[in-house]
């Protein structure tokens, strides 16, 4: 995912993805189906992807200056950057390593940028224009930013210490007094007084974000 004059077009692609992603968990639910439990393995890891995939972009794109799909302009008013590189560099010595020098940047020298707390740290630092409309994109309910990594590292390495960690998503968010829930059944199950499954709203939840900051 590349940065974009105009956020319309990173809006559009990523919502794209995320309908796709969206139309896949649409009728899971409890009891678990068969091959639901790698379904949303799936559908978690490429969330989490994309999500990250985004904020690397959206950064990018206000870096080299950018439009939101209202028109407004978006530009760094604390510091400027001669390229793409220079803002991966600055974003790399903020979040990670203050020493870093490397003369090519790989993406392991790069921060997480899934990490929301961090990424708002880089946009206060760098001053968008818009930095009043991140502020209010990121204050808006969610859950999925500070449980979805959990889960997604479950999902990636399966191992005791991942599980420990995910089942104990489902202690934080109400659905069981125990840490004993299996992390696809957390996500298939429903909050209090949701319609739908924890996927789903965590999918929705992102594109809502998504739509706040690119407006």
């Amino acid at each position: 995912m590349n940065a974009c004059r105009r956020l319309k077009k990173l809006q559009k692609s990523t919502s794209k993805r995320l309908a796709r992603l969206r139309a896949g968990v649409t009728g899971v639910g409890i009891p678990l189906k068969p091959d639901e439990d790698r379904l949303v393995a799936w559908t978690v890891i490429e969330a989490l992807s994309l999500w990250s995939a985004f904020l690397r972009a959206y950064y990018l794109s206000g870096a080299m200056r950018t439009k939101t799909t209202s028109g407004a302009v978006v530009s760094f008013r604390a510091v400027k950057f001669s390229d793409e590189k220079a803002a991966l560099r600055f974003a790399i010595r903020k979040l990670k390593d203050r020493s870093f020098k490397k003369a090519m940047i790989s993406r392991r020298d790069e921060p997480p940028w899934h990490d929301s707390q961090l990424f708002l740290t880089l946009q206060k630092t760098v001053a968008p224009t818009n930095l009043m409309q991140v502020y209010s994109a990121f204050s808006v309910s969610m859950t999925f930013s500070k449980f979805l990594p959990t889960i997604r590292n479950f999902y990636a390495h399966r191992c005791d210490e991942t599980f420990r960690k995910a089942t104990r998503v489902g202690v934080a968010l109400g659905l069981a007094t125990k840490p004993k829930l299996r992390p696809t059944i957390i996500l298939c199950s429903r909050l209090p007084k949701r319609p739908q499954s924890l996927i789903a709203d965590w999918l929705d939840e992102i594109k809502n974000v998504i739509d706040l900051l690119c407006s």
